[in-house]
């Protein structure tokens, strides 16, 4: 199945894969104790949503270049009517082209700044400014670019406003200077921000998804591209540009957010030329990573250390493999289009397509299979090894999911939850990865913190990866959260700062979900206890009373209650407390725990067994 057929084409498809998915979501469940339940709807194929810092507004884009705004009132989400924010006009909304994707600057509930990735109109593109332009003509099905670009709103306007004027283009500023379109499909991407300010975005090859594209290929606008100066010809290699540190193309991209310039701690920055694709490059190889985010607290808050954080980038495969890589570091090699998933591709690999830009070397001489899990520890020489990804799952067929392994030094694949692999669990295929979200906090359940949540597309099944510390395989385990055919199109999963709960948008039918949890809860719960002494019979009994009238209840399974208290025995006599740890928790693994203090006080009025002396008065001068 080709790429146009799977990755939003929303028009063509849409009719027939929302009648299968609502077929099949009288089917899909959740696990006990979880819950999906709508947020909002009557979005024009929504792509995303995003919250600011505490969660009290939400912000939601559209494919045709839209944001929203819906701000928390206490109870729920109330839709602002007018868009925040309307690049339209600019955006190209054809094929799987269009907004990609939107973000918030780290410091916006002070500065309002926001920032997006989107294809560009060619009619834009080329001709505004112009008294040729037209705004209501849409070049679609031409040479074109993927822009990058930031804009201030209105903080404290209600309505909540855009100054257009802010208008600050960090890609793309010119026809020369963009991620070169030359098909209809394969842009990525998205734009988030690393844990050290920095700003990353995810490009796609842009070369064809229906021959193996070496450069050239007739189905693809690369000579208009290169006429119009949208592409240099060097980069006609088609999807081999993903192997160019030259190109724009197939990489993550790490800049300035305030220039978008590389970075200096970039494994192939060029102090001369910080605007040059080898000065923006962090990750490369790559086909279609329409999907990328970041384990949150990972990695540095120092720029110059080089060390952004754990990116878990979500590539959409060609005709086998889907995949999702983790970039843990500087200059790593995904390995497209000489690899699909972790396995070579014969038609690229053996097409003896050679790099112009260094020397006509041919492109497979430069990225051969690894043969341990150590990279190399100069990160300019990473690129120079394929980077496998953590997991790879077939396109059609019956389910079969496989990790990266060695044989010694030779490099294997083994299943997911067969015997020799490192990763247990499920197998299951798919047609479009869509990279998902790190979940921190337990308001998921105290079972799910740390892990990984991912999906696909096309069968809309949502996974759970548990991860280790990467110095092997990343992933130890991968289950099922939701099963096929939960969404209606699942393309994006967001944490909310404000529940803590999954966030995810369907782009077939205009929806916004939240997957909530309702585990364990005090039905009694613990609570300081203050007696007095002579009160009580016995102080030991009211204590041990104490602990039993904690309780609670749970959906998953079975209720086991604890506490860490090992039977103190208390007498009167003297003030004494006894702090007691009570933890709820159930069968799947969730916890929740709690403390509280049994004081018993000895403090009431005295009582006298004696009889007291009378009051006597003595005159001092007689003593």
């Amino acid at each position: 199945m080709v790429c146009y057929n799977r990755i939003l084409n929303i028009r063509l498809f849409f009719s027939v894969s929302l009648y299968l998915v609502l077929i099949s979501n009288a089917f899909a469940q959740l696990p006990t104790g979880y819950i999906a339940s709508e947020v909002q709807n009557g979005y024009n194929t929504i792509m995303g949503v995003v919250f600011n810092s505490d969660g009290t507004k939400m912000f939601v884009w559209e494919k045709r270049g839209h944001v929203y705004v819906s701000n928390w009132n206490g109870t729920q989400y109330v839709k602002q009517t007018t868009p925040v924010l309307d690049i339209s006009d600019e955006v190209g909304d054809w094929r799987d082209f269009g907004f990609a994707s939107f973000c918030l600057d780290p410091n916006f509930d002070t500065n309002g700044l926001v920032y997006m990735y989107y294809m560009v109109d060619r009619e834009h593109l080329m001709n505004y400014g112009t008294p040729s332009y037209d705004p209501n003509d849409n070049d679609y099905y031409e040479a074109t670019i993927s822009r990058l670009t930031r804009y201030q709103l209105n903080i404290g306007s209600n309505p909540l406003t855009t100054n257009y004027n802010t208008r600050t283009v960090l890609l793309g500023e010119s026809v020369s200077t963009g991620v070169p379109l030359t098909h209809e499909s394969h842009a990525g991407g998205t734009v988030i921000f690393a844990n050290d300010g920095t700003l990353l975005v995810s490009t796609g090859d842009n070369a064809s998804y229906s021959s193996t594209d070496t450069g050239s290929a007739s189905e693809t606008y690369w000579q208009q591209a290169i006429n119009d100066g949208i592409m240099r010809p060097e980069e006609n290699v088609g999807a081999f540009r993903s192997q160019m540190i030259t190109s724009l193309c197939g990489k993550v991209l790490r800049l300035d957010p305030a220039t978008g310039d590389g970075i200096p701690s970039n494994p192939h920055y060029n102090a001369s030329n910080p605007r040059a694709p080898e000065s923006r490059m962090w990750a490369m190889g790559l086909r279609h990573p329409f999907r990328m985010s970041i384990q949150p607290n990972s990695g540095s808050t120092n720029p110059a250390d080089g060390n952004p954080g754990i990116i878990q980038v979500a590539d959409v495969g060609w005709g086998t493999w889907e995949d999702l890589h983790i970039f843990d570091k500087a200059g790593l090699n995904g390995g497209w289009p000489l690899y699909e998933g972790l396995t070579q591709h014969n038609g690229y690999y053996n097409s003896g397509t050679t790099n112009p830009d260094e020397g006509n070397v041919p492109f497979v001489n430069n990225c051969p299979q690894p043969t341990n899990f150590v990279d190399d520890s100069n990160p300019a020489l990473r690129r120079f090894v394929h980077d496998r990804p953590e997991v790879a799952w077939r396109h059609g067929g019956s389910n079969e999911a496989r990790v990266p392994w060695f044989n010694g030094t030779t490099p294997t694949n083994p299943r997911v939850g067969t015997s020799g692999s490192p990763t247990t669990g499920i197998q299951f295929r798919g047609n479009t990865a869509i990279a998902g979200v790190y979940i921190t906090g337990d308001a998921m359940g105290s079972s799910m913190t740390g892990k990984y949540l991912f999906t696909d597309y096309v069968r809309n099944w949502i996974n759970i990866a548990t991860l280790t510390d990467g110095t092997l395989n990343w992933i130890s385990d991968i289950s099922e959260l939701a099963p096929i055919n939960f969404g209606d199109g699942i393309v994006h999963m967001m944490q909310n700062p404000l529940d803590g709960f999954i966030y995810y948008v369907n782009i077939y039918n205009g929806t916004l979900f939240k997957i909530s949890f309702e585990g364990p809860t005090w039905t009694n719960q613990p609570t300081d206890v203050t007696l007095q002494c002579d009160q009580i019979t016995d102080p030991t009994v009211e204590f041990n009373n104490w602990l039993a009238s904690v309780t609670g209840t749970v959906l998953c399974g079975n209720v086991t209650l604890t506490n860490d208290n090992s039977g103190l025995s208390i007498s009167c006599g003297a003030s004494v407390s006894e702090t007691v740890t009570f933890t709820l928790a159930d069968d799947c693994g969730n916890e929740i725990t709690k403390q509280a203090t049994f004081t018993i006080e000895d403090n009431g009025d005295p009582t006298f067994n004696e009889t007291l002396p009378a009051s006597t008065t003595v005159e001092c001068d007689n003593i």
